[in-house]
């Protein structure tokens, strides 16, 4: 074989190994994509999971205002109970979408329990955090009327109610609570 012959040669083989090397790494890089998404995101609503949450909340402190609400479904459990976790499933994923409709990009939302999330308004007082927890609450409650689902929440307005997420996150429940216990589908800032 001449010297031509093996150059050529050689140059084919490292074509091939490049290649196969360059798929593999865009393999690496997609499943570490994918793992870092599944690590972030709830699974079933596409939404940050609750430590993802929690770590994105900090930059919303250098904002002057923003509005933290929590938000629990209503009769969920006989949703499932009833017509099947499919159907419950269904429900929360469309509720995701729901939330995500209403809010811009910049503001977050989370799924931190089965059927609690938490959401991030950025730049919201509390007539703003009104007005947009209930176009969510009543088009939850059109949209799941035949299953008799509604939303509660509470919302709270950073500074005033709290400088500190643990401390946001634990009034706007206690105010979710206090909705729940006087007739449930409404909002309370």
């Amino acid at each position: 074989m001449d010297d031509k012959v093996k150059i050529r040669l050689l140059l084919n083989i490292l074509d091939e190994v490049t290649s196969r090397f360059d798929e593999l790494f865009e393999l690496k890089e997609k499943l570490l994509e994918e793992t870092n998404y599944k690590a972030t995101h709830d699974l079933l609503t596409g939404l940050y999971n609750r430590e993802a949450f929690e770590k994105n909340i900090d930059s919303f402190f250098e904002s002057k205002s923003f509005a933290l609400a929590f938000i629990d479904l209503d009769n969920f459990k006989y949703v499932n109970d009833t017509f099947g976790h499919d159907k419950g499933d269904e429900i929360l994923f469309k509720t995701s979408k729901i939330m995500r409709e209403n809010l811009k990009g910049m503001d977050l939302i989370g799924r931190i329990g089965g059927d609690e999330f938490v959401m991030a308004i950025k730049d919201c007082n509390n007539i703003c955090a009104e007005h947009i927890l209930n176009i969510i609450e009543d088009e939850i409650k059109t949209r799941f009327k035949l299953y008799e689902v509604s939303a509660s929440m509470g919302g709270v307005i950073y500074p005033d109610d709290g400088d500190n997420y643990k401390e946001l996150l634990k009034k706007a429940d206690e105010k979710m609570y206090q909705v729940k216990e006087n007739g449930k589908g409404r909002v309370m800032i």
